[in-house]
């Protein structure tokens, strides 16, 4: 199955001593939030392992800190089931929702009187992710949440319309529904410290970043390739190849010269897995760039940032490769989520 694909990373993966522990805490955040009322909906939010993703993403953190990423990702977690459910093919409730979310960032992490449960523990998230950040950084991340907002927006007026986006439309709006910059975002919080402006917009990092993303999203899209065939959505790197006409036609000349006919999906993987091993490879000449070319000042956070991303790309494939998410697939036609999160209880 696609979540046993191989990739190699050259990144040392770790995890936190806090782990378990995390795991403990984060259910009970989620059920005093009203989150995991429904055993249903517990049963499945264990099967993610977001603590233990966080746990791999950012290894070098514990306590406090680390449960803030946590409950961070199990919000954009929620949110993503919530819009992949009956809503996926409703643009204009979609943008309604992700507004909601939007309003609550604008109102300083207070959400609007009857909100669900959803919307209160994104308040709680926000607000603990202000407490003690500069207003640069604060409105950095926020941006970033808006990116990841409105990517689903788009995601369900292709879906409304059955519309493929072509490769490049894809690479563009995944790099905004993937979240990855604002988790980059909650590494620098699990770490406390904040990524100076002069080095968030200098292009290396901002190629860095980009690679982080494009690595993260593409081993997700192999790992989750059955899980978003089964619910009938294309937003998936390995669908989007299978479907581009260009790829189609050049498959059928390679039968017609007495190709042995090997699966599509078997091209899309391998033709994947070069991608990942040539961003990994322009990231590695990138640090080295990085590294030599920052001024003293600059080079203790230059060197977090980096560390943030590589963890980032192998914590992601550690987790990736045995999160149930992805292996337990929700039955098509039934709801990701048994209880709605969003409307007020």
């Amino acid at each position: 199955m696609p979540q046993d694909t191989a990739f190699t990373l050259p990144f040392d993966a770790a995890t936190s001593p806090d782990a378990d522990a995390a795991r403990r805490r984060s259910l009970l955040w989620c059920r005093r939030q009203g989150l995991v009322a429904d055993p249903v909906d517990e049963a499945r939010f264990l099967r993610w392992d977001i603590a233990g993703l966080m746990a791999v993403w950012n290894p070098r953190t514990s306590g406090a800190r680390l449960d803030l990423t946590v409950d961070a990702v199990v919000v954009a977690t929620f949110l993503d089931d919530h819009v992949d459910g009956p809503l996926a093919d409703r643009p204009e409730r979609v943008a309604a929702v992700c507004a909601e979310f939007a309003r609550v960032i604008a109102a300083g992490g207070r959400p609007p009187a009857g909100a669900g449960p959803l919307l209160r523990a994104f308040g709680d998230v926000w607000r603990r992710l202000a407490d003690g950040a500069s207003p640069a950084w604060l409105e950095r991340t926020g941006q970033h949440w808006q990116w990841y907002l409105g990517a689903y927006a788009q995601e369900a007026r292709n879906r409304a319309h059955r519309r493929v986006p072509t490769l490049a439309e894809y690479a563009e709006l995944r790099r905004r529904s993937g979240f990855v910059y604002a988790m980059l975002d909650l590494s620098q919080k699990a770490y406390g410290f904040e990524l100076p402006d002069r080095l968030y917009t200098q292009p290396v990092v901002r190629r860095m970043a980009d690679i982080t993303a494009d690595v993260v999203d593409t081993l997700n899209d192999v790992h989750s390739v059955e899980k978003e065939e089964s619910r009938g959505d294309l937003h998936n790197l390995v669908l989007v190849i299978e479907n581009d006409p260009g790829r189609a036609r050049s498959r059928d000349l390679g039968r017609d010269h007495g190709r042995d006919g090997a699966p599509d999906r078997a091209d899309s993987i391998r033709e994947i897995q070069g991608m990942v091993t040539a961003w990994c490879e322009e990231f590695l000449v990138l640090e080295q760039r990085l590294a030599s070319g920052v001024g003293p000042r600059e080079a203790g956070a230059a060197a977090l940032i980096t560390d943030c991303m590589r963890t980032a790309m192998s914590g992601y494939l550690e987790w990736s490769r045995t999160t149930r998410r992805y292996s337990h697939l929700v039955p098509a036609g039934e709801a990701a989520l048994a209880a709605d999160l969003v409307q007020a209880n």
